[in-house]
């Protein structure tokens, strides 16, 4: 039985992300091997042939999440009572790929009708809450226990923000918790400006508004957050490819405007 999806425009984003990862799991050597991809993508009414110009992003898409579910495990290992805030989080099955001790905490926030798309499609995730409402509102941090270190994941999410509504996140993190780590991906400004073109964007009505030039700098103006980790997306794609593919990829990542165009970052607090 397949469920309709009706979802503003800008939010189809979500859609591009559950269809890329479904094609890295179709590989032969799929970089983070989501199973649940499919699985959730076969129960959608939508016309996943629209988003076919976007494939060659598959690998970029994989490969930071599985980036992601590296340090999200790594959190729980280090805070097995720890709290894991997914911002965004969108039809992401990371709650099911993670193993989560049980006295850890998982809180996943979307806009409600995601958030409601969302349970009919997993159902109830033990030891999983759910909090409908757009990130950049306020009220909802009120539901968010502060008793524990934190991980908060913004994954491919940031870089549809407003400047301003970034920083204020940036900044209410850290308040909020006594200590965590935050962890996001950036683009570089190019970037942002290019991933415009892309016709399936276009067709979103969406694009980029919020670009990372320095991750460092970006500690320097939200403190007291500091610089643990900055991944360049390029580089860690290289070493996931084989054959001609990987040494080209490599090969990019030497040059210094491809190997910024997006990174990914972790912050301490």
């Amino acid at each position: 039985m397949t469920e309709q999806v009706r979802l503003g425009q800008e939010k189809e984003t979500l859609l591009m992300a559950l269809y890329l990862r479904a094609l890295d799991n179709r590989r032969a050597r799929p970089i983070l091997g989501d199973r649940h991809a499919q699985q959730t993508m076969d129960r959608i009414d939508y016309d996943f042939e629209r988003l076919r110009n976007l494939r060659g992003n598959a690998p970029l898409v994989a490969t930071r999440a599985s980036q992601f579910d590296t340090w999200t495990r790594q959190f729980l290992q280090e805070h097995p009572d720890g709290l894991v805030l997914h911002l965004g989080c969108g039809l992401d099955s990371r709650p099911l790929r993670v193993a989560r001790p049980v006295t850890a905490r998982w809180i996943d926030v979307d806009h409600p009708d995601v958030i409601e798309l969302r349970e009919r499609l997993y159902g109830p995730v033990e030891g999983v809450r759910t909090i409908g409402s757009s990130v950049t509102e306020a009220a909802w941090w009120d539901d968010v226990p502060a008793d524990r270190p934190a991980l908060v994941l913004a994954e491919g999410l940031l870089m549809y923000l407003a400047p301003d509504d970034v920083a204020r996140l940036a900044d209410r993190v850290p308040s909020h918790f006594a200590s965590g780590r935050f962890v996001f991906d950036g683009v570089a400004p190019w970037v942002r400006t290019v991933a415009g073109l892309q016709p399936s964007m276009r067709r979103a009505g969406t694009g980029f508004r919020w670009a990372l030039p320095s991750p460092a700098a970006f500690a320097r103006e939200h403190p007291p957050l500091r610089l643990l980790d900055q991944v360049s997306a390029v580089d860690l794609i290289a070493r996931h490819q084989p054959g001609i593919a990987g040494r080209l990829t490599r090969a990019l990542a030497h040059v210094p405007p491809l190997a910024h165009a997006m990174r990914f970052v972790r912050y301490g607090f």
